[in-house]
């Protein structure tokens, strides 16, 4: 793992101003408690603290080196302890050979010893503080990566459920669409061709569109008026669709989200009733909503099955996965006329 200063420049700005500080406190206590002399004193903190900044650095490693999550916590205790005896007492040796090379030597020893207890207290006092600071940006850092990962998964999984709602829609309609034309090659070949012609098209606009989550209401619509006119060919007069569209073609909304939407009044509108259907869609936008109202009357007399549909649920899913919000999808029943209201967010992220 990289070292955290190296990582982030600003952190190794700190670690010399703490340097800064540890030695003005330093220099202090041995001037003030010790009485020594200002020279020895002063050359003494600044190579103390110049050797142990560096020695400090290495620190990260032995961090780095202890962490495993089968070791026990006695283990690393005991890892510290020997790692910081060392460590001080490499750095006291050290520190006062050089100080002999520049002062004399019975001098320094002299001020060796007064000083030793405190200096080997600050030493370990040190030691500590830098190791808490890298285990703390370790396992933070750690979370971090921790955090991306699962939001990585969750998007994985996300965009896999997409897939698997969308999937759930394409061949349920393929399969009407492919028994009409099984009927109509007998009954009405010319129609057929045209069934065909049209689904080829509806079906080139799904696959085309099927990794991209949003287009534009404008490539949405067409893609209905295209399934419509598929269903059409099946229905004739007995299927009417109405479309008021205001200033919102190029809002964006998620792709083959409104499908279910005319599968559903098809299913349980058209196919149930001998009189003509009479499909209205009524899309606008409201503040920071974009409104989609879809209506169709029905025949009270025919048999219809009870339940929402896989269409309408696939639809409060995807809403769920897409905005976080499943009540974005209402229905409503009232005087024989069924009707989705739907509202897409316009300035809420995806989740």
């Amino acid at each position: 793992m990289k070292h955290p200063f190296f990582k982030n420049p600003v952190l190794l700005i700190w670690y010399i101003v703490f340097w800064i500080i540890i030695s003005v406190i330093q220099y202090y206590f041995e001037r003030t408690i010790y009485d020594l002399d200002i020279a020895v004193t002063l050359v003494d903190v600044v190579i103390s603290n110049f050797v142990m900044g560096i020695l400090g650095l290495g620190i990260w490693y032995v961090v780095v080196g202890g962490v495993n999550e089968n070791r026990s916590q006695l283990y690393i205790v005991l890892y510290h302890l020997v790692a910081m005896l060392f460590l001080v007492s490499f750095w006291m040796w050290i520190t006062n050979q050089i100080d002999i090379l520049l002062f004399d030597a019975d001098k320094i020893k002299v001020h060796f010893r007064r000083i030793l207890p405190g200096k080997a207290g600050l030493g370990a006092l040190i030691y500590i503080l830098i190791l808490v600071f890298y285990y703390t940006f370790f396992y933070y850092d750690r979370l971090k990566e921790k955090s991306k990962e699962e939001a990585r998964l969750k998007e994985l999984i996300t965009t896999t459920q997409l897939n698997e709602l969308k999937s759930q829609i394409n061949p349920h309609f393929l399969f009407n669409s492919l028994n009409s034309v099984s009927f109509l090659t007998v009954t009405e070949p010319e129609k057929a061709q045209e069934m065909v012609i049209k689904l080829s098209s509806f079906l080139r606009y799904s696959l085309k569109h099927k990794q991209n989550e949003l287009v534009t209401v404008e490539q949405e619509v067409d893609h209905i008026k295209l399934y419509l006119e598929i269903e059409k060919v099946r229905f004739g007069d007995k299927l009417q669709v109405k479309f008021d569209v205001n200033d919102c073609k190029q809002c964006l909304i998620p792709n083959m989200i409104l499908q279910p939407i005319y599968e559903n009044a098809i299913k349980y509108g058209v196919y149930e009733t001998t009189s003509f259907v009479e499909i209205k869609t009524k899309i606008f936008k409201e503040k920071d909503k974009l409104l989609f109202i879809v209506s169709n009357n029905y025949d009270p007399e025919a048999h219809v099955k009870k339940g929402e549909g896989i269409g309408l649920y696939n639809i409060r899913k995807r809403l769920g996965l897409v905005y976080g919000d499943v009540t974005l999808l209402k229905i409503s029943d009232e005087n024989n006329i069924f009707t989705v209201t739907l509202e897409i967010p316009q300035n809420k992220k995806m989740s």
